[in-house]
């Protein structure tokens, strides 16, 4: 059994494709005008700042790769931004000068007071 043809009988030869049409473009400035009067938002995103205003950001290669996510107050980071700007050295750097100076004062009486009085569950250790 064999299958009907449904071009069968077509003469296909005088087929020939339409000529695309030109479309017309628009004006782009008429299209803002149009878009503020009616409210629409641009799609353009708002520069909030410029750019002398906003914080320096810092690349540094020092060949550090591990992250290290801690939670700290806002007053914590603040501090942490403020030194880091200071002395122009990555994050990394002041971590680690800041547990220099805490391994140098760990035992002294007035820090672990002040860790006593803030943790006062933590494991005393002999």
């Amino acid at each position: 059994m064999s299958r009907a043809n449904p071009l069968d009988g077509l003469n296909l030869e005088e087929f020939q494709p339409k000529a695309p049409e030109p479309k017309a473009r628009a004006d782009r400035e008429e299209i803002g005008r149009i878009a503020k009067e009616n409210g629409f938002p641009s799609r353009q995103a708002p520069i909030d700042k410029p750019a002398e205003e906003r914080p320096r950001q810092h690349y540094f290669r020092t060949g550090r790769n591990k992250q290290i996510n801690i939670k700290g107050s806002l007053e914590c980071d603040e501090h942490l931004q403020r030194l880091v700007a200071e002395l122009d050295v990555p994050k990394g750097v002041v971590l680690e000068e800041a547990l220099k100076a805490l391994e140098a004062v760990k035992s002294s009486t007035e820090l672990t007071e002040r860790l006593d009085r803030e943790f006062p569950s933590r494991r005393k250790q002999g």
